[in-house]
């Protein structure tokens, strides 16, 4: 029971020693509890947008520029799974991956003919 206590203790001495060393850094240990209150609840808005936008957000960058960088490295598109979850989330994923395959075909194709044709000329 002893060693509880003495945990329990000690986890009370670092939560003090941080909120101390909180509110020294950005002195707001000067402040009235009004504006302590005022001060900590925009900083807590502030930290929890970008947590959030960070959770929304950051996996479709960080996707999209596996994308650019894999293209620029290979030269193709890489295959990656969508979030359409659904039966018609999923063949709305298949047409729409049909439809790219035929656009790059497409583009592949006219690229050879105007460089055979470009060679051509010379």
């Amino acid at each position: 029971m002893s060693s509880l206590l003495w945990l329990l203790t000690t986890l009370v001495r670092w939560v003090r020693l941080k909120i101390y060393q909180y509110e020294v850094t950005f002195a707001i240990y000067m402040l009235t509890p009004a504006e302590k209150f005022i001060f900590n609840s925009l900083l807590l808005t502030l930290v929890t947008m970008i947590a959030t936008g960070i959770y929304i957000y950051l996996p479709d960058h960080l996707r999209a520029i596996y994308g650019h960088l894999y293209y620029y490295w290979v030269g193709e598109r890489p295959f990656i799974a969508t979030r359409l979850s659904t039966s018609a989330g999923s063949a709305l994923a298949d047409v729409a991956t049909q439809s790219l395959d035929i656009v790059f075909e497409t583009a592949k194709t006219a690229v050879a003919a105007s460089t055979t044709e470009a060679l051509g000329e010379l």
